[in-house]
């Protein structure tokens, strides 16, 4: 049977990496018979289908599931689960994760795709998705974003549940976005169906949250900049302030608030692997 893979994210956790090294190896990837989708393509013509903003190109999706029919497909967008900006507009992030997906699945007409997920421990996937947030959207403090994230009680739990309830018959296989870099080769090889050492690897770095002085000064600026102007800004001060030792990474939380989310992450991991039906960890 042919299969359908869906990378699904999660934001923040190397998915900009990893559809580079798959849109660069297009073509061992179709050797293989495995189709790709660069992501291009989904965001003009197949994304908008999850928004309901009628802007999908409903002959391009047609032809994404005759292609589907026929062999393998690999999707990788993790704009299906939502966007950063939506803990803002609706009170916490993915919050429809359960009917896009099935969206999702009617459209390409597969009943049960490989679902990929990577989760990422609460405190650091909130600070890079407020960052992101900040690289499209109006400046808003840190402080405002975060509270609202503690008032939506965001879990990992509740987000593969949703996955599963979106397409049941499903296989979800996740891991820890800390253990990528020591596992990539596993991870991405599980995706594909054949070795990743076929790959070619050029050097694309895994896009980092910024530094801490990039962000004290654009907070500085952020009240008085306005649109294009504020969002020119911020990359300037990524570009020359990058984090890294010179430059030590934007940290706004407490110790202390780190620690209990830490501890929450770990608790959530162990409660997906044991209570989530049809759930694997790669790693």
């Amino acid at each position: 049977m042919p299969r359908t893979v869906l990378h699904l994210g999660a934001h923040k956790t190397a998915t900009t990496y990893i559809q580079r090294k798959f849109a660069q190896n297009r073509g061992i990837l179709k050797r293989h018979d495995l189709h790709f989708y660069k992501l291009e393509q989904l965001r003009k013509s197949f994304t908008p289908l999850v928004y309901g903003n009628k802007k999908e190109n409903t002959a391009f999706i047609s032809q994404m599931a005759e292609t589907a029919a026929a062999g393998d497909v690999l999707i990788s967008e993790e704009n299906i689960l939502g966007m950063a900006g939506e803990l803002v507009k609706k009170g916490n992030f993915y919050p429809d994760i359960a009917s896009r997906l099935k969206l999702v699945v009617e459209n390409l007409n597969v009943e049960a795709p490989d679902i990929y997920l990577s989760l990422r421990e609460y405190s650091a996937f909130v600070v890079s998705m407020y960052c992101e947030y900040l690289r499209h959207q109006k400046f808003i403090e840190f402080e405002t974003f975060m509270d609202t994230f503690r008032k939506s009680g965001f879990n990992w739990t509740q987000v593969v549940r949703d996955v599963r309830s979106g397409s049941p018959k499903s296989r979800i296989f996740v891991w820890d976005f800390a253990k990528f870099r020591e596992s990539e080769h596993e991870i991405v090889s599980h995706m594909i169906g054949f070795d990743a050492d076929e790959l070619n690897n050029k050097d694309e770095s895994v896009r980092e949250s910024f530094s801490q002085i990039a962000m004290d000064a654009y907070r500085a600026l952020g009240t008085v900049l306005e649109g294009k102007e504020h969002r020119r800004m911020l990359q300037v001060l990524a570009i020359n302030f990058p984090r890294g030792e010179l430059y030590p990474a934007y940290k706004p939380l407490s110790q202390e608030e780190t620690a209990g989310f830490q501890k929450k992450y770990a608790e959530d991991l162990a409660d997906i692997a044991k209570n989530v039906e049809g759930v694997s960890f790669l790693v």
